[in-house]
């Protein structure tokens, strides 16, 4: 403000000087033009009477009038002079000020155009299992990034493509791909040559808008290793870096968790940016790092899954679906296994076949990968984690639940028989319903119908819920199982969880809106629905959590985290385990229902000699869920020890045929897992198939370095 007076004021002082000396000159007449009037007057000599005379006055004449000029023009050169003197002096003045006065003021705001402030990325938090093997670390590479205006540049773009190796289109679409936002810059290489990057570093002029940063990057020992559990990350999307989920600081260009725990612990997973503070020039050329605060990794995971009896499930899936390597190979096109302990609910393994490959995602997936892990038709759509997406009818497992219905209310007991003739016409001889074992049972025990799972048994406890619909309810089934957790989310720490489907008056009228003739409620919905066909779906996790239900007469919620360290190696959080009643449950009626499901281990035709060569006592129970046009849906599940219920164990083959000869072999062979792993016996080796490697050395003079 001062300057901008002192100024002003100079200004205006030299600009009035010149105007009025400029005015006093107007006002001053010269009086030569009246001496030569007065002279000519007086004189007696007529004008032009001699030659000589004529020409003398003549050049008098003319000096005289130059002399008048001069001097009438005298004055305002002199005021043109002292215009010119004020504004160099106004000049004068504002430099001086400029370099004097305000020199520190412009000093500063020099500095403050030359610093920037840059984030740097953090590594994210590594998972574990949860013996302390590491499922998920991070590699620090060299990474060159490019501004989003680079790819308008040719020049530039055939340097980095002569210089990478990779095409010239491919160089140009990385760095037009704004998938980490507008404003981020673009990866051009996640994995560079360490000549390259010294070249790059060296000739910076070359370069303009190219850095190169040192960035972590996920690997994968294992490659898919409970991949759909574990999940994969991305650059994070516009949406995200606005609504900045867990209140964290996301930049554009940051790799955020996309699915599974990635993403549902992506809050304790994601780092804290760094900052270094950098002297650049107009051209964006870094000279000098001023000061740097090194970023802070994210927190480690350490999940509940072992990783042992993980590969367990992945390798009987593989070994079943692709023996060959060709889905469908074998048996069945994709399939599912949970483990849990049934006291925590502690999920010891979660398999999905087929898997995905997560190094695919690193760095970012390419479009016709993701395009082909979307594809259900030609990769069985391996990103969807079927334990807890993939919906099924129930089969036969289900009938551990309706039978269960069936005992509370006095349909069913331990000493009751029925008879099974092969088809049922309880609902009238125009609705006849078969049994599985179309020649019949014959005369049969509530026991021995769980066993060899015959249909008309349960066929009958439907009948009997219709039946008493009109002081019950006609969802008085439904209700029921439901207590067991189905028809609703198990409330296990991932996202993309199915609620299944256990169907009611009120849900197939809201399911069939559109078509009224089909949204009645009819007998052969009970009947349907007391075998898990007919509009029954449930997952398998919530297989799992029932059975867990049955074992215990407790709900467990299903839980992934073992705890949470921060980088001092101290618990931050520890695990949130949950356990729920099961309001209508008796202990009678659970005593009925564990020693039938205790006779298929034992009585079944073929269950008994596959768990022979196992060294533990279990419930179980089978089930054969109908497709048409299919072999439809394999099922098995089970609990161990029987005496001493800790882990359940459920599989599901699509298009497995029998749940006995595809489910069962997996489900057993992964329950002997968890039971040597509780022991301490497990001996499961398992390989990494990717080396961690360490990060690539720098091979430069630094000149211009930002890494």
């Amino acid at each position: 403000m001062t300057t901008a007076i002192i100024t002003a004021i100079v200004i205006v002082v030299v600009a009035g000087v010149a105007l009025f000396v400029f005015f006093r000159s107007r006002s001053v007449k010269p009086n030569a033009s009246v001496s030569k009037s007065v002279s000519s007057i007086g004189s007696g000599t007529p004008f032009q009477t001699r030659k000589g005379d004529s020409m003398a006055a003549s050049a008098g004449a003319h000096q005289s009038s130059n002399s008048s000029l001069l001097d009438r023009l005298r004055p305002r050169y002199t005021a043109i002079f002292v215009l010119m003197a004020g504004i160099f002096g106004s000049l004068t003045a504002k430099l001086w000020s400029m370099q004097v006065l305000s020199s520190e003021e412009y000093r500063a705001k020099s500095d403050e155009n030359q610093l920037t402030t840059v984030k740097t990325s953090a590594p994210r938090g590594r998972i574990f299992d949860t013996e302390g093997i590491v499922i998920v670390d991070n590699e620090i590479t060299p990474t060159i990034l490019a501004n989003p205006e680079v790819a308008e540049d040719r020049s530039v773009l055939m340097r980095l493509s002569a210089l990478t190796g990779l095409p010239y289109a491919v160089v140009r679409q990385r760095i037009l791909d704004s998938s980490g936002g507008a404003q981020a810059q673009r990866e051009v290489s996640s994995n560079p040559r360490s000549r390259d990057v010294a070249f790059i570093s060296e000739h910076r002029d070359a370069f303009p808008g190219v850095v190169v940063e040192q960035r972590a990057r996920r690997v994968y020992p294992y490659k898919g290793l409970a991949c759909q559990v574990v999940g994969y990350t991305g650059t994070v999307t516009d949406s995200q870096l606005e609504s900045k989920p867990h209140n964290l600081d996301y930049q554009s260009g940051d790799e955020v968790g996309q699915s599974g725990i990635e993403l549902s612990y992506d809050g304790y997973l994601f780092g804290t940016h760094g900052e270094r503070v950098v002297v650049n020039d107009v051209d964006g050329t870094v000279h000098e790092v001023r000061s740097e605060m090194p970023p802070t990794q994210g927190n480690d995971l350490y999940l509940t899954i072992s990783a042992k009896v993980q590969k367990i499930a992945e390798e009987e899936l593989e070994a079943l679906i692709a023996p060959n390597g060709v889905i469908g190979g074998g048996t069945g096109t994709s399939g599912a296994v949970v483990a849990m302990e049934v006291d925590t609910g502690d999920v010891l393994c979660m398999a999905s076949f087929p898997p995905f490959d997560p190094t695919n995602f690193v760095g970012g997936v390419t479009q016709d990968d993701w395009n082909r892990y979307n594809d259900k038709d030609s990769s069985g759509a391996p990103l969807l984690n079927r334990c807890i997406a993939g919906q099924y009818p129930a089969a036969s497992t289900f009938k551990a639940f309706t039978g269960m219905a069936g005992l509370h209310y006095g349909f069913a007991d331990s000493t009751r028989t029925w008879d099974c003739t092969g088809t049922w016409t309880g609902f009238g001889e125009s609705y006849p319903q078969k049994c599985w074992e179309t020649s019949g049972h014959g005369p049969i025990s509530f026991r021995q119908a769980v066993v060899v799972s015959c249909d008309t048994v349960f066929y009958e406890i439907a009948k009997d819920f219709y039946d008493k619909s009109a002081t019950l309810g006609m969802d008085a089934m439904a209700n029921y199982i439901k207590e067991f957790g189905f028809g609703s989310k198990t409330g296990v720490n991932l996202a993309g969880e199915g609620e299944g489907t256990i169907p009611t008056p009120e849900w197939k009228a809201e399911h069939w809106a559109d078509a009224p003739e089909q949204a009645q409620w009819q007998p052969g919905d009970m009947s349907n629905m007391v075998i898990g066909q007919g509009n029954v779906l449930v997952t398998p996790l919530q297989v799992a959590v029932g059975y867990a239900g049955v074992a215990t007469g407790q709900l467990p919620v299903p839980n992934l985290l073992k705890e949470i360290k921060n980088s001092d190696g101290e618990t931050v959080v520890g695990p949130s385990r949950e356990i729920r009643s099961i309001p209508d449950i008796d202990k009678a009626s659970l005593e009925v229902m564990r020693d039938a499901l205790r006779g298929v281990a034992e009585e079944d035709a073929s269950i008994p000699t596959l768990l022979s060569q196992y060294d533990y006592e279990c419930a179980c129970k089978t089930g054969t869920g109908e497709w048409a046009g299919h072999d439809g849906y394999a099922w098995f599940a089970m609990y161990a020890p029987y005496d001493n219920p800790k882990y359940v164990v459920t599989c599901v083959i699509t298009e497995g045929g029998a749940g006995a000869s595809s489910a069962a072999p997996i489900a057993a062979k992964v329950m002997d897992g968890c039971v040597k792993l509780g022991a301490g016996s497990l001996e499961k080796e398992i390989t990494p198939t990717e080396e961690i490697t360490q990060s690539v050395p720098y091979a430069g003079t630094g000149a211009g370095r930002v890494d």
